[in-house]
């Protein structure tokens, strides 16, 4: 008997706001939000700053994430991701500020966004309209525009690829850095290619991750290069799944989340550990290597995820991807819209 998975009927009766055709599209995405990035007016931000702050909530912060987690240790300046009512200590003149926000209405972003303006900060806006894009234009600030029609989540093409263009253009990404892009994308077409919902469960690793998880609560352990991803295969299982997910990453998980595999069992058998690779971490693969023994004796099931490519942008974003497809395809084995965010909403009107 063949999957739910592979009935196309299904997939699109349960996916009403096309999640499945968003993600699908994230390389056709990337290359728009790269060429977008190209024609900002930055000007008034080309001087030596002393850090970065990526201001954002959400699916709107992941983007800088996944921006830090590929600048870490070659970026010449610190880079924070602020998702807080308010800036860290340290913002003050010589701060760039990235306010980033899909909606241009997210509460903690223009608090920070306001505040940034007071300590005299120099203030980019990413949004695709809303109040942040009203106060920017009115300010004279450059203000990269989202297209509009998605979840902040699914937008995640145009968030971190914009952030990492415009990163470029004002120098905080090398030029030999950059050069991982083509790879990147190269890969993440090849993986769009095998994950699409056409692509029959036997042949499709997002489909296959998928149904290895339903039915269990998700416990994300990622090699220390892929932080940022750990955090999005938690986050894209909560709402697009609509599962809890909980996420750590080594060495950090070796000090506390290892103790995990000493609960109840009854507990342990609705579980299952998924490992996000970096094939070219090699000290946190060894570390993962001993936790998967742990694990496998402990947990329902144990599933291995590895990154591609070559280069450090590619791995991120591959790993990412594969999360990205699985998400969906679980949410809808579990009969749910992916592209729902129901309690969210509500919690937002509150």
């Amino acid at each position: 008997m063949g999957s739910i998975l592979d009935d196309q009927e299904y997939l699109e009766k349960h996916d009403p706001d096309g999640m499945l055709g968003t993600i699908t599209r994230f390389p056709v995405d990337a290359r728009r939000a790269v060429k977008d990035a190209e024609k900002l007016d930055l000007k008034a931000y080309h001087r030596k700053y002393d850090g970065l702050i990526i201001a954002g909530m959400g699916g709107s912060a992941v983007g800088g994430l996944l921006l830090r987690d590929w600048l870490r240790g070659v970026c010449s300046v610190p880079i924070e991701v602020s998702r807080s009512y308010s800036l860290p200590g340290w913002a003050d003149e010589g701060t760039l500020v990235y306010a980033v926000s899909y909606s241009g209405n997210t509460e903690e972003t223009l608090r920070q966004y306001q505040e940034a303006l007071e300590r005299g900060c120099s203030v980019l806006c990413f949004c695709s309209g809303g109040r942040l894009s009203q106060s920017a234009s009115l300010r004279k600030l450059s203000v990269f525009k989202y297209p509009k029609g998605y979840q902040p989540r699914a937008a995640i093409a145009h968030q971190f690829f914009s952030l990492a263009a415009v990163s470029r253009r004002l120098g905080l990404v090398s030029d030999y850095l950059w050069g991982e892009v083509d790879e990147a994308l190269a890969v993440l077409d090849d993986l769009c290619r095998e994950m699409g919902p056409t692509v029959p469960v036997e042949f499709n690793p997002g489909k296959r991750l998928a149904e290895s998880l339903h039915g269990y609560i998700p416990f994300i352990y990622g090699s220390e290069a892929l932080q940022s991803v750990a955090y999005r295969y938690g986050t894209q299982f909560n709402e697009n799944s609509k599962t809890p997910a909980a996420y750590s990453f080594v060495p950090e998980a070796f000090h506390n989340s290892v103790m995990a595999v000493e609960a109840d069992k009854a507990l342990l058998n609705r579980c299952c550990a998924i490992v996000v690779r970096d094939p070219c971490d090699a000290e946190s693969s060894g570390k993962l290597d001993r936790f998967v023994e742990l694990m496998a004796g402990s947990f329902a099931r144990v599933v291995e995820v590895e990154a591609f490519g070559s280069g450090r942008l590619a791995r991120i974003l591959s790993a990412m991807y594969i999360g990205d497809f699985a998400s969906a395809y679980l949410g809808i084995l579990y009969g749910h819209n992916p592209g729902s965010t129901k309690s969210i909403d509500y919690l937002k009107k509150k």
